[in-house]
Order: C-alpha cells, then structure tokens, then sequence
C-alpha cells in the first residue's frame, strides 16, 4: 500500500472470513471496498468467528493478512492486548474502534485516556445506543458507562453515529460535547441490478427471515404474524443461534403454526452468499426490535424481495415505493394483511424489480454523500 495514504487502524470484534456477526462486519467491508483506494485501511480482529474454538484456516496469526482492500492482524480471543492495540495505534494515523463495551473497545479507551495512544481515537456506536439494544444488556452497560463518565474516558475521544438520532440516544448516556460527534451512514453492499425472475403463483408466497437467532431480531414476532396469515406459506429461517433459550422459544412457537404454514431452518449463509441465496424468495419479513442500518434489509432488497419491517430501522419509505410495509410492532394485524397482499399476487417479477430500482437510488446516493470522509481527516 502506498505510504502517502491515511493509514486508519479499524479495531472490532470480528472480520471476514467470520460472518456469523452480520451487521458490524458487513459495515466494515463495505466501507473498504467503497474506500480502500483512498485510505490504507488496517484491521486489527480475532482469528476466529463467534462461538468458533478454532481460528480460521490459511490465516496467519500476529501478523498482516491482505483482505480485500485492507490489511488484516488477527489475534487469539485473549490477543486484544494493550501492547498490541498500542503498538498498531502508534502505526496509524486514527483509530476507529467498533462499539465500546467490548475488551478492545475498553482497552483503547483506557490507552486514550491516559495518554498512551496520541493519535484520534473514533468509537462507532453501531446502534448500541438505541433504547431497545440499551435495555437488553442494561444491567451490565449502565454501571460502566456511568464509571466511564466520571473517569473522564469518552472527553478526548470521538463518535461516529449514522444519524442525528443516533446522536441524541448517545448522549443520554455519555457525556460529550457537540464536536464530538460525526455522522456517517453505512455504506450500502454493491448492487447487482440484473433482472432477477421470481417463481409465483396466486395465494401462496415464499417467505424468508434472516438474522442472528437472539431476542433483538425478533424471530418470535415473525412466527407470531405467519401463525395468524390465511394464505399458503413458505417460512425459511437463516442465520445462526445466538441464544439458545429464545431459539428453543422459536422452535416450541413453530411447531404451533398452522397447516398452511411450512417451515424450515437452513442454518448459516456465507456473508459473500446472502443476496444470491435470498433471490428465490418473495417477502423478507423481518419486525426487528431496532437496527442502525439493517445491511440484511439493504440484502434482501437487491435480492428482488419486498420488506415487511418494523419501524425500529431507517427503512420507512418502502410502501411509497411500493417495494414494502412498515409497521409498529405492536400491530400485528398489518404485518398479517401485508403478508396475505403479496401472497394474492399472480407474479413478483414487477415488485422484484421496483426493489432493485430502489435500492440501487438508495445506494448510490448513500456513497456519494459518505461522512466517512470527514472522520477519517480527523487530527490531519
């Protein structure tokens, strides 16, 4: 890589070849592929995906791998050391760490604050903020966000947020000033806008849900619509359990749904695979209790598939697109009748097609205006 670029050092829990963490990772890559002929982009991750007991295969550990268009450092589950995350501070000209309440979010933080990392250090929030993520851990992030505060760990430090929103929960929690804080909404997966061809008849849909199996994704509100939907269903599961209290939940829930209603569980899909194997489906239903982007909804949507979503995510013009629904959680009986309206329709090859049209606008639109830029010039 050549000297004169920006060298920025993207410090996160996991990177590809891992896809088992969805969102963050996905952020990630995207933003390399869109910014890594700018910026000499360098990871620092574990060797291994979540829940793994062994690293990945053909890496090479403690040293620089080349991914795409960043270079990558992996270290064992122990390995985010404060001599490592130092030294690769001392190499870069920012700092960019992915979330605060991990052991390598805390170690920075602590190196930042007592002078040993001089460099700018960037927390992105990754929607860890919102009030329904807050709540979920909240026993846990509370007490030390509290400590944080009063220690003085987030005054020289900045924040990277995808919207005024995201600001504003924040600063609930954290002590900053307003020049503190850079908006810079996730880079959108690249856009194949081939016709796509979808398999249709008349009163039956194939339907698909793909996530992390745990509370947040809502699964459980995803059967609950279907178990009430009149027309003939296919429900497809991807993604893998994160908990395995709330999938064992699922699964008694469905075991329950009536007899138009099939399922079944595929299991994980590759992170490079994920539009390729949404494109047979027809509806991605998904009432998700909060996303900061929603790079799955971004996925589904250049698959061709309508989104019937909750309105915890940025997606709220889909119906004026008519590429999809978007409704509070707590009405289920829309979720229902927006199920039933695509499973009346004859073909799907129009929606498929608005769905491309509009998420291919969207994208564009999205790099053009990136604020990924502004941080990354952060101290220059």
């Amino acid at each position: 890589m050549s000297d004169n670029k920006r060298k920025i050092l993207i410090i996160m829990g996991r990177y590809l070849p891992g896809y088992k963490d969805g969102g963050p990772l996905r952020s990630i890559k995207n933003m390399t592929d869109y910014l890594g002929d700018e910026y000499d982009f360098r990871i620092l991750t574990c060797d291994r995906d979540h829940g793994d007991m062994e690293a990945y295969p053909d890496i090479r550990v403690n040293d620089w791998n080349q991914v795409g268009k960043a270079k990558v450092f992996y270290v064992p589950p122990k390995g985010f050391t404060y001599k490592i995350i130092k030294k690769l501070s001392s190499e870069a000209d920012l700092i960019y760490v992915c979330g605060c309440f991990n052991d390598y979010a805390r170690n920075t933080l602590l190196l930042k604050r007592f002078g040993k990392i001089k460099k700018p250090v960037v927390v992105a929030a990754m929607g860890l903020f919102s009030p329904l993520e807050f709540r979920l851990k909240y026993w846990k992030k509370k007490p030390f966000i509290t400590i944080y505060n009063i220690l003085g760990m987030f005054r020289k430090i900045y924040w990277s947020a995808t919207s005024e929103t995201e600001i504003s929960e924040i600063r609930q929690q954290v002590w900053a000033k307003d020049d503190q804080f850079f908006i810079a909404e996730d880079l959108p997966r690249l856009v194949d806008t081939a016709p796509i061809h979808k398999e249709k008849k008349e009163g039956c849909l194939e339907v698909v849900w793909i996530s992390r199996i745990a509370p947040k994704k809502n699964l459980l509100g995803a059967i609950e619509v279907l178990s009430r939907v009149k027309s003939k269903v296919h429900f497809v599961i991807y993604g893998p359990v994160h908990t395995e209290d709330y999938w064992n939940k699922c699964n008694e829930a469905l075991k329950k749904l009536p007899p138009n209603i099939s399922w079944e569980y595929k299991g994980l899909v590759d992170s490079e695979k994920v539009v390729q194997t949404l494109r047979p489906y027809h509806v991605f239903l998904f009432p998700t209790l909060g996303e900061n982007y929603g790079h799955v909804i971004q996925e589904a949507l250049s698959a061709g598939c309508a989104c019937i979503l909750s309105d915890q995510t940025p997606w709220n013009d889909l119906e004026e697109n008519d590429v999809g629904f978007v409704y509070p959680l707590k009405q289920i009986d829309d979720y229902v009748k927006a199920v039933d309206h695509y499973a009346e329709m004859p073909e799907f090859d129009t929606i498929a097609e608005k769905a491309i049209h509009y998420i291919a606008g969207k994208s564009n639109q999205k790099v053009k205006n990136t604020g990924y830029t502004k941080i990354f010039e952060v101290g220059k």
